[in-house]
């Protein structure tokens, strides 16, 4: 998410965020390249390939038994942009953020999970002089965990996330012989909650989301 000042963005930033008001606090939600990572199954410690693709392999007696994959794609809402903030009110973010997760996942693997987190509790937006905290941004999926509005302000799940900033979106029950192969799409719907807050000074209020898909 971003902000900027009185003076208003350079011309580099509005051609990479959209144009943003001068003398209004705006906002803009970056959802952060896609990662997905096989971990339990793992033999080794994952790397992750430059397109987002963890791959790993379960081993047998020193060979390679079985290959796994699991990839995530944001299809679209990649980046969030609010133009003018309203004080003490809900904004919601204009479109939702389309997500497909894909996996080839052999009978090691028994879930898929989607987890969403910002990198701090306190500062998931930062602008000029004010941090928002995570808990005022709430997520979601009514295809997955969270149906209704949820703050991201939870533990992580199975180890990924930021405690006190991260939402579990969904969990993917998997079954080898039925669904060993499979592939989804989810709309991430985004809200910032305001109420309550001072007024916030003008400038562009900047923060990045990140999702991450995990197998175990």
């Amino acid at each position: 998410m971003n902000a900027c000042g009185r003076a208003g963005p350079g011309r580099a930033e509005r051609a990479a965020w959209g144009a943003l008001g001068a003398l209004f606090p705006t906002l803009l939600l970056a959802v952060s390249p896609a990662r997905a990572q096989v971990e339990s199954i793992a033999t080794v410690t994952p790397v992750l390939s430059p397109v987002g693709l963890w791959r790993t392999a379960a081993a047998s007696a020193g060979s390679v038994a079985g290959a796994n994959t699991l990839t995530l794609r944001i299809n679209s809402g990649a980046i969030q942009d609010i133009p003018f903030l309203t004080d003490n009110r809900l904004n919601s973010f204009p479109s939702p953020v389309s997500v497909t997760t894909e996996w080839t996942l052999g009978a090691v693997a028994s879930t898929v999970d989607l987890v969403g987190y910002f990198p701090s509790a306190s500062a998931a937006l930062s602008g000029p002089a004010y941090d928002i905290a995570s808990s005022r941004v709430s997520g979601r999926m009514i295809t997955g965990t969270a149906i209704t509005f949820t703050p991201f302000d939870g533990r992580a799940v199975g180890g990924v996330g930021t405690p006190g900033a991260t939402l579990h979106l969904f969990r993917q029950p998997i079954l080898a012989q039925v669904n060993g192969m499979g592939t989804r799409t989810d709309d991430l719907e985004l809200q910032l909650d305001l109420r309550g807050v001072p007024k916030l000074p003008s400038g562009t209020y900047r923060g990045t989301l990140t999702l991450r898909a995990v197998a175990y």
